[in-house]
C-alpha cells in the first residue's frame, strides 16, 4: 500500500478571494484570515503546509523580509509533530522565467531568505523550478547556511527540466515534485525522465485548476504555451500509476486554482 502524504493547496488562490495583492496585506493586517486558510487545509487532511511568501521578492514588495518573517510566524502556529512546515523558496525572477543571468543580488536574496527560515521550517521547498542553474545555486546556498534541513524541489517540466533531470536527482535533495502540468504530463515526465532514477528521493506532484496562457521558459518570452488543467484527476488512473511504480510514499498537493475545496474533494475521493 502506497503511503500518500497530502501537501496543502494554493495559498495565493485562497488569499486573492479576499485581497487582490501578493498576500502581503493579509500577512500584516489579517492574520486570522490566513490562519483560517491553513485550518481549512489541515482539517481537510493536509499534513504539510507551506509558508505564504511565494510573492515576497524584492521586485514585488519592498518589505519582503518583514512579510516573510510574519508569514513564517503564522505558519508556525500550526507546526506540530503531525503537521510539518515547508519553507517556500520562491523564484527570484518571477514564475516561469529562465532567461536571466544569476547576479549577486540573486544570491544575496536567497542568503537572507535562508537565514530567516533557518530553524523555523521542517523542509525547504524550492518552488516552480524552471532552471537547473538557478536551482543549483539555491541548493548550494542552502547547504552553506543550513546543512540539516531537508530540501524538496517543485519542478516545472520544461525542456530545461528534461535535459537536467539527472542533474536534479544527483543534487542533495530529499524529494522532487512536479507542478503546473496535467496528470498526463506528470505520468509522461516520470516515465521518460525520472523513473528508476529516484533512488532514495521522494516523488510527488501538484494539481492545478486553471487553463490560461503562461510564458514558455526557454528564453523566448514572446512565446506562450498552454497551462494544462489537472482538476479532474481520475482516481483509477492515479491508482494505476501508483500500482505500476514502486512508491513507498508519494506527495500530492495543489497549486494554482487548487484551494481548500479542491484539496478536500481530492483527498475524500482518494480515501474512499
Amino acid at each position: 500500500m502506497v503511503n500518500i502524504q497530502f501537501l496543502d493547496g494554493g495559498m495565493i488562490f485562497e488569499l486573492n478571494k479576499k485581497y487582490k495583492d501578493y498576500g502581503d496585506y493579509a500577512v500584516k493586517n489579517d492574520k486570522e484570515f490566513i490562519c483560517s486558510i491553513y485550518e481549512g487545509y489541515v482539517n481537510s487532511g493536509c499534513k504539510y503546509i507551506t509558508t505564504s511568501n511565494y510573492c515576497f521578492i524584492p521586485s514585488k514588495i519592498d518589505d519582503w523580509e518583514l512579510c516573510t518573517k510574519e508569514a513564517i510566524n503564522i505558519t508556525n502556529l500550526f507546526r506540530t509533530k503531525n503537521i510539518k512546515i515547508l519553507g517556500c523558496i520562491p523564484p527570484y525572477f518571477g514564475s516561469y522565467r529562465s532567461d536571466k543571468k544569476i547576479t549577486s543580488d540573486f544570491s544575496i536574496f536567497y542568503e537572507k531568505l535562508i537565514n530567516i527560515m533557518k530553524n523555523q521550517v521542517d523542509y525547504y521547498l524550492i518552488e516552480t523550478s524552471c532552471s537547473f542553474d538557478y536551482t543549483n545555486e539555491i541548493i548550494n546556498i542552502i547547504k552553506k547556511i543550513d546543512n540539516k534541513t531537508p530540501i524538496y524541489v517543485s519542478l516545472y517540466p520544461n525542456e530545461d527540466s528534461k535535459l537536467n533531470s539527472n542533474n536534479y536527482l544527483n543534487k542533495p535533495i530529499d524529494g522532487l515534485f512536479l507542478n503546473c502540468c496535467s496528470f498526463t504530463e506528470v505520468v509522461t515526465f516520470y516515465d521518460n525522465y525520472i523513473k528508476d532514477k529516484l533512488k532514495d528521493k521522494t516523488f510527488g506532484f501538484y494539481c492545478n485548476n486553471i487553463n490560461e496562457k503562461k510564458y514558455k521558459v526557454q528564453g523566448k518570452i514572446d512565446e506562450l504555451e498552454e497551462y494544462f488543467v489537472c482538476k479532474n484527476i481520475n482516481k483509477s488512473d492515479l491508482q494505476l500509476f501508483l500500482s505500476k511504480n514502486n512508491f513507498n510514499t508519494i506527495f500530492i498537493g495543489g497549486c494554482c486554482g487548487y484551494g481548500i475545496k479542491e484539496m478536500r474533494d481530492l483527498i475524500s475521493s482518494l480515501e474512499t
